[in-house]
């Protein structure tokens, strides 16, 4: 894949299991890898069969326009609001409404279908 580097298979899982064995939480950063980036999946770690409990996006949630979210778990984002976060691309009205647009253009005009890439609720 176009500067990234594919895994191993069950290397994420491998590691996930011992993360999570010893109380950690696992993060996918799909800031390069996001939005069917991948080719066939439209998360980088849906190749290797795994569930993060944070996922990092950029780039490619803005089409071009600086964007960053972070997603992850309720429990996880209750400790999130319990504290003061910033994010550098995050949460202006402009850069939402162009994240907002790309995830309506990938989802109105099936581009992963078109594609050939599956798609999850995004």
């Amino acid at each position: 894949v176009g500067g990234t580097v594919e895994l191993a298979p069950n290397y994420l899982k491998n590691v996930y299991d011992m993360v999570h064995a010893h109380g950690g939480v696992c993060i996918a950063d799909e800031v390069q890898t996001g939005f069917g980036r991948t080719g066939e999946k439209f998360w980088g770690f849906e190749t290797q069969g795994v569930k993060p409990d944070i996922v990092t996006m950029a780039k490619g949630i803005g089409g071009g326009v600086c964007l960053a979210a972070v997603v992850t778990t309720p429990k996880i984002a209750e400790q999130f609001a319990r504290k003061w976060h910033i994010n550098t691309f995050g949460g202006n009205p402009l850069s939402c409404a162009a994240g907002r647009a790309v995830l309506k253009v990938l989802d109105q005009e099936k581009v992963q279908k078109k594609l050939g890439i599956q798609v999850r609720n995004v």
